[in-house]
C-alpha cells in the first residue's frame, strides 16, 4: 500500500485479509487459563498425541517457557508457499504425501492443495506440527491465529480447509478467529489486522507473538512498535527453529514484563 509504505502493491483482484488461530479445544466455549483471562470460543478438539510422537527436530522445551496466549501467523510466504496472488485459480485438488517429510514411514495425509494444472500450495516445515502434537500448547490454552493481507481470500480459505497437518486435522480445524481481506476495516499494514484480532478476541496484544516473512514491508517491526506485539520475521518461510526463536523471545518479554 503505497500510502502506508507497509505490505505488497495493491493487485488488480478484489483483496481482503485472514486471520487464522488455532485452539485445541472443543466446540464449547472455554476460559483461557494461565496465559490469560479471556473468554474463547473454540470450534475444534486435537486428537490426542503423546510427545513421542513428535518431531525430534525440536530444540526447546516449550512447557518450561512462558507461552503467549495467542500466536499469530502470516500465511503467503510464511506459513506456506506460493503466495495466492500468483495462482490463476483456485487449489482445489488434494496432494496426498507424507505428513513428516522426515518421517517416510509416517502418517501419510494432504500435504497440500493444487490448482488444476498449475502449481501446490504445501506448507514451510514450521511449528504446526508442534503445536499439534505437544501437549503443552493445549494444557496453557494457547490459540493460534493468522493475519494475512491474501489477495486471493477464497484461495486462502481453500487452502486452510484441505491441507493437513495431522491425519484428518486440517489448518480449518485449527482456526480459532479468522479474518480476510484489506479491503473495509483493513489496510495492508498488519496494524489493522491485530486490532481485529485484539477487539474479537479480547487478547491483549502484549500477550501475542506473530510470525511473517516481512518480504513486502517490515510487518513485525510496524506491530510491535504500534502495538506492542512481540514478533519474529521468517523470511524464507518459517522454519521450526525460527518458530522456537519466537517463542524463546516472547519468553524474555513475558518475562521483562511481569518482573520475573
Amino acid at each position: 500500500h503505497p500510502a502506508m509504505m507497509i505490505g505488497r502493491p495493491l493487485a488488480t483482484r478484489a483483496t481482503s485479509f485472514l486471520a487464522l488461530s488455532i485452539s485445541f479445544y472443543s466446540a464449547s466455549s472455554f476460559l483461557v487459563g494461565s496465559n490469560s483471562n479471556h473468554q474463547i470460543k473454540s470450534r475444534s478438539i486435537f486428537p490426542q498425541r503423546t510427545v513421542s510422537q513428535m518431531s525430534q527436530r525440536s530444540t526447546i522445551d516449550p512447557s518450561a517457557l512462558i507461552l503467549p496466549t495467542m500466536i499469530v501467523f502470516d500465511l503467503d510466504d510464511c506459513l506456506w508457499s506460493p503466495e495466492m496472488y500468483t495462482l490463476f485459480a483456485t487449489p482445489s485438488v488434494p496432494t496426498e504425501g507424507y505428513l513428516d517429510p522426515d518421517d517416510p514411514n509416517g502418517e501419510r495425509g494432504v500435504v497440500g492443495m493444487k490448482v488444476r494444472g498449475g502449481p501446490t500450495v504445501k506448507l514451510f516445515e514450521g511449528g504446526e506440527r508442534e503445536l499439534a502434537l505437544d501437549p503443552v500448547y493445549k494444557e496453557r490454552r494457547v490459540i493460534l491465529a493468522a493475519a494475512s493481507s491474501s489477495e486471493e481470500p477464497s484461495y486462502s480459505r481453500a487452502c486452510l480447509g484441505g491441507i493437513e497437518v495431522l491425519p484428518g486435522l486440517t489448518l480449518r480445524d485449527m482456526i480459532q478467529y479468522d479474518q480476510i481481506g484489506r479491503t473495509g476495516k483493513l489496510t495492508s499494514r498488519k496494524t489493522t489486522h491485530f486490532t481485529l484480532l485484539h477487539e474479537e478476541s479480547g487478547v491483549p496484544y502484549n500477550e501475542m507473538l506473530f510470525f511473517d516473512d516481512c518480504n513486502w514491508g517490515d510487518h513485525c517491526a510496524d506491530v510491535t512498535r504500534s502495538v506492542g506485539v512481540v514478533s519474529q520475521r521468517t523470511p524464507h518461510g518459517m522454519r521450526l527453529s525460527e518458530f522456537h526463536t519466537g517463542l524463546t523471545k516472547y519468553d524474555a518479554e513475558a518475562r521483562k514484563r511481569l518482573g520475573g
